[in-house]
């Protein structure tokens, strides 16, 4: 009898679908700071600034509109990101890579999201970037090559209103 009942459990917990584990969310609004080693024609500096982030995630899938407050107050808009996050085996971590995908002027630009801690209270990432144009706006056909470090919080879980770009063949979804 007792192994009817286990067999009957088996059966029961078997037939039961599993819900798919779902993937930490990165949607939401974030502040942080870049700071960026500069070259351009050949010469050397540094800066960095305050900036603001907006992503939206669907399944493995990021969208993300970034913008600085000397952007907003001119009025010259976001760029736009387009890439992919991924959970760690164990769902503790995340990473992942985005790309340029939209701008005010043509630049190609890499970013390598360091993996993070899962924790929903107090997310936070940072992230390397590569960054190279010869259209910079008041440098116009110098070669400028930029690597930046990129930190920021999440302050808001609300999904914030970006535009989108088209999929470039390197962030299409992985499932």
């Amino acid at each position: 009898m007792v192994n009817k009942a286990a067999a009957a459990l088996v059966l029961i917990f078997c037939a039961t679908p599993v819900a798919a584990e779902e993937l930490f969310s990165w949607t939401g609004r974030y502040e942080g700071y870049f700071v960026c080693d500069h070259v351009e024609d050949g010469v050397a500096s540094t800066f960095g600034r305050p900036f603001e982030l907006h992503i939206v995630q669907d399944g493995n899938v990021i969208n993300i509109g970034t913008g600085t407050a000397e952007q907003a107050a001119s009025g010259e808009g976001t760029s736009l990101y387009h890439g992919l996050v991924m959970d760690s085996p164990s769902g503790g971590f995340t990473s992942g890579f985005i790309e340029s995908c939209k701008s005010r002027y043509p630049y190609k630009e890499l970013i390598r999201i360091f993996p993070a801690t899962t924790r929903e209270e107090d997310f936070a990432f940072s992230a390397n970037t590569v960054f190279v144009t010869d259209s910079l706006p008041g440098s116009e056909g110098k070669l400028v090559v930029e690597s930046c470090q990129w930190s920021a919080r999440r302050v808001s879980v609300e999904e914030p209103e970006i535009q989108f770009c088209d999929a470039p063949p390197s962030a299409r979804k992985l499932n």
